[in-house]
């Protein structure tokens, strides 16, 4: 009997013990709740509190269907490793404008709008975007040394580049050494030369179509582009190429980009010369073709570079997983794969640095794209959609040269 209550007594001290150990496993048996582990090289920001709780963003982006596939591939990874689900609407540019300006008034936007960079400075200043700083927590991500003056303000920054499309001179070189070059123009002089010799040529044969120059006239970095292989700058004072604008006008090929025409137009000497975005070149061009970057002002960094943003609209309602998404996406690895599948140049310093195989044949000193010093945001105070816009009525014959300065404000100081 005594035996059996000493197994009464044991039983006891033993079911004591479970109950004071239980609370402990329940704790251990939560865990597989906790939010998946982040991807490398996201953000190390402190965490907002949105992310426990956010099962998906929403983004806006503006680019061709291509871009939008490979956008997707890379965010689907991200998808894989969070479990958050990524919702991409694509958008062309002149209807995200008009979006972008609605919905950033009435704070109604997605968690991550996509914008030209110089756009950036101009919608922070007006308090439609949230402070972005990723790039100074991820090890080695840092952008293009010409980019930075695009995403800083008040010492935030305001966005993140994806990309970067430098603007090129793409030529015969077979129609130019017809004309009397050996290579195309690199001042004022050289293109009024140029000019001449077209015009000449014309006289002779009036029933030809020649064009000197074609660019799209609907944004400001092909007459950039133009300027620079004078040798000029949009930050400074270029009224003498004004003036030729206005006589050499109706010389120009006016287009929307992506015309695939214009390669035709080159080939068969109809034109003398395109500005064109460098990823265009990589896609379209041939043997028959060559492709030399606008010079530019001697030691400043390249000037006709078209750059996309992604930036959080003051409205977003999850900012911290939307930076990690950005992080993600802008990532050295995903990097290079977007210039793979897009020929879109990387807008991270280290890939430039690190003489990556896939960037060794550019146009182009990349130094260029590092260069610290005389490096502005945009022309004049005016923002870069007006500068656009002036550009356009100066291209296409509505604004003279003056109506142009009076716009744009160049040579007013």
């Amino acid at each position: 009997m005594l035996k059996r209550k000493n197994y009464w007594l044991l039983f006891a001290v033993l079911l004591l013990a479970l109950t004071s150990l239980s609370p402990s496993m329940e704790l251990d048996t939560t865990e597989g709740n906790n939010p998946p582990r982040q991807p490398q090289r996201l953000s190390q920001q402190p965490d907002s509190g949105d992310k426990n709780n956010v099962s998906s963003l929403n983004i806006r982006v503006s680019m061709s269907s291509g871009e939008l596939k490979a956008l997707q591939r890379i965010s689907s990874n991200y998808t894989l490793s969070t479990g958050i689900q990524v919702l991409i609407s694509n958008v062309d540019n002149e209807e995200n404008a008009v979006m972008l300006k609605q919905e950033l008034a009435t704070m109604e936007s997605p968690d991550i709008i996509m914008t030209d960079g110089r756009n950036i400075a101009d919608l922070a200043t007006r308090g439609y975007l949230l402070p972005v700083d990723v790039y100074q927590s991820v090890p080695g991500s840092a952008p293009l040394t010409v980019l930075i003056p695009q995403m800083q303000w008040n010492g935030y920054d305001w966005g993140i580049p994806l990309d970067i499309d430098p603007y090129v001179l793409v030529y015969s070189p077979q129609r130019l050494t017809e004309l009397g070059f050996a290579e195309p123009p690199a001042s004022l002089e050289e293109w009024s030369g140029l000019l001449n010799q077209l015009r000449a040529e014309q006289e002779q044969n009036p029933d030809a179509e020649q064009y000197l120059l074609a660019m799209d006239s609907r944004n400001a970095y092909g007459f950039s582009a133009l300027l620079a292989s004078m040798g000029l700058s949009m930050e400074a004072d270029y009224t003498a190429a004004l003036d030729w604008v206005q006589i050499a006008r109706s010389y120009f090929y006016l287009s929307s980009r992506f015309n695939t025409e214009l390669w035709d137009m080159l080939q068969s000497g109809r034109l003398a010369l395109a500005v064109l975005p460098l990823s265009e070149w990589q896609m379209n061009g041939n043997a028959a073709l060559a492709v030399k970057a606008p010079a530019g002002v001697p030691g400043t960094a390249y000037e006709a570079v078209h750059s996309r943003f992604f930036a959080l609209p003051a409205g977003s309602a999850n900012p911290e997983t939307a930076v990690n998404w950005l992080a993600y996406i802008t990532s050295a690895t995903a990097q290079l794969e977007w210039l793979e599948n897009t020929n879109r140049l990387p807008a991270l310093e280290e890939l430039y640095k690190s003489a990556q195989p896939e960037l060794a044949d550019l146009p182009f000193d990349t130094d260029r794209l590092l260069a610290e010093e005389d490096i502005t945001v945009q022309p004049s105070d005016g923002s870069w959609d007006a500068v656009s816009s002036a550009v356009t009525l100066l291209l296409t014959g509505k604004l003279d040269a003056a109506g142009y300065k009076e716009a744009t404000g160049i040579g007013s100081e």
